[in-house]
């Protein structure tokens, strides 16, 4: 079997190291959360679950409208409450996923996650970074050897910025323009790496198309790291304008320790081409 570098294109390497590449985070890498043994980090499609049968239903099959439907019946406090229990905010812990992640040269994230486990992580390795959540910080840039980590859905620290409802998704481009507009220009300028991140957001795949108009067949590449996808899953990337899915072999590996050694050689590779230039 192939070592998993060797699945990784040069050209994403290359971007990784000279900082044009942002990655964007999804639900699916808080997956890789360490977790007390009872405990299960939620997709979206869990978050649906849990709120219909709340609501005593059956899930519909679309998160978005059964929170939506959970806010209106029992109120965004309600709401905010039960995502605080159920994505563990006072236990989850950052696994070897999210450290060897945070170990990697990018100075710019992308995330909709809610949770803190990309700051945990980056405090566990050591590394400086600005969370930016209010667009107040925005004009103030970054300053070197800093990550900024863009939480372009807000977080559970501020709930009045979540974006969760079809209401709030509606909105987006309207009540948070500073943010669409700089996540608009991040995706112009920079090669996109998706992790744990299946494009359904609207926001995001409105953002992706007007890139994709702007720029056509000159627009930056965009690769999603998957582990063992199926079929469907690459044809759906691929639909969704991915450039080029790299898929990560599992062999006798969890899907996060393929994603902890794949970013871990990552970050040797990216040292070792660095020594090797004159």
């Amino acid at each position: 079997m192939k070592a998993l570098i060797d699945h990784i294109p040069r050209e994403l390497l290359d971007d990784i190291s000279t900082g044009e590449c942002v990655p964007i985070v999804g639900a699916g890498f808080s997956m890789n959360a360490i977790l007390p043994p009872t405990c299960k980090m939620p997709l979206w499609s869990d978050l649906g679950t849990e709120v219909a049968h709340r609501m005593k239903r059956a899930f519909s099959g679309d998160p978005k409208a059964e929170l939506s439907a959970y806010c209106a019946e029992c109120s965004k406090f309600e709401l905010i409450r039960l995502l605080k229990k159920c994505l563990h905010i006072g236990t989850a812990k950052p696994g070897p996923a999210h450290d060897e992640f945070a170990r990697l040269p990018f100075t710019q994230v992308l995330t909709t996650n809610f949770d803190f486990l990309l700051e945990r992580a980056y405090n566990n390795v050591g590394k400086p970074y600005l969370p930016v959540v209010d667009e107040d910080l925005m004009p103030f840039g970054r300053t070197d050897g800093e990550t900024r980590i863009l939480k372009m859905h807000g977080d559970l620290h501020h709930p009045s910025l979540m974006v969760i409802t079809e209401e709030d998704y509606d909105k987006f481009s309207k009540l948070r323009e500073s943010m669409f507009q700089e996540v608009t220009y991040i995706l112009s300028h920079h090669s996109v790496m998706f992790v744990g991140y299946s494009i359904d957001d609207p926001d995001i795949r409105q953002i992706w198309s007007l890139v994709k108009t702007y720029f056509g067949e000159f627009r930056r590449p965009a690769y999603a790291l998957l582990v063992e996808p199926t079929e469907t899953q690459v044809q759906t990337y691929i639909r969704r304008g991915v450039t080029r899915v790299v898929s990560l072999p599992r062999g006798c590996m969890t899907y996060g320790d393929v994603l902890a050694d794949t970013f871990q050689q990552i970050g040797r590779a990216i040292t070792t081409s660095a020594i090797k230039r004159p």
